[in-house]
């Protein structure tokens, strides 16, 4: 009864988030709700410091962001916390509500659910057709989770590969060798032979705004 009543939480999709540009104690409250909410949510996040699955930015983090003129960061979900709502966009209003905060967890979680799985659908398509993949940069540590995709990287970083020669130098399963190359196109730091960086269509997040990666002061708990 045990092992039957824990499996569906074993096979949650895990994704994580970021913060930027909240005040301390907001964040500290923000992070310590969605632990106290993953008995409750369909997915089950983690923090992390940068390339997450979800963007959380304070609205005057958002306002700065908009007037940048970096280079965009890559498309993914992008949730406002604050006072003031922004023009689109998924957005919670302060102080946070744990009931609020769970609808929306859910609702983007099977956003990046969905785009996770028409990115691993588009590389095992390129792949099939003997796509050559090219690290950009070393990949951030959040990226590198395992002694697999650890020995992935390094693989790579030492010459182009297709998913096939990747998975047969690695002895890696075919999927885990597709799930990590489809996590480095949306973090950009692969591109296919075709020459530029993958990126998730615009399209896949229509209530978010890409807005410019902003260096903000982060705590860590």
């Amino acid at each position: 009864m045990t092992g039957s009543a824990a499996s569906p939480r074993a096979r949650r999709p895990l994704l994580s988030f970021s913060i930027e540009g909240l005040p301390a104690r907001d964040e500290l409250l923000f992070k310590s709700l969605v632990r106290l909410l993953d008995h409750r949510t369909q997915q089950h996040w983690a923090w992390q410091v940068e390339h997450a699955d979800l963007r959380v930015v304070g609205d005057r983090a958002v306002a700065l962001s908009a007037e940048a003129v970096d280079a965009p960061s890559p498309p993914v979900p992008l949730l406002t916390v604050g006072d003031t709502p922004p023009p689109r966009g998924p957005f919670l209003r302060l102080p946070l509500h744990a009931d609020a905060l769970e609808a929306m967890l859910n609702r983007l979680g099977a956003m990046v659910v969905h785009a996770r799985e028409l990115g691993l659908a588009a590389s095992a398509e390129r792949g099939a057709r003997g796509e050559e993949y090219r690290l950009l940069r070393w990949p951030s540590v959040a990226l590198l989770d395992s002694p697999v995709r650890m020995k992935l990287a390094t693989l790579l970083a030492s010459r182009p590969s297709t998913l096939a020669a990747l998975q047969q130098r690695s002895n890696a399963g075919a999927q885990e060798c597709a799930e990590f190359i489809a996590a480095l196109e949306r973090a950009g730091f692969v591109a296919g032979s075709g020459g530029a960086p993958s990126r998730a269509p615009e399209s896949i997040w229509p209530d978010s705004v890409s807005y410019t990666h902003l260096t903000l002061p982060t705590i860590l708990l």
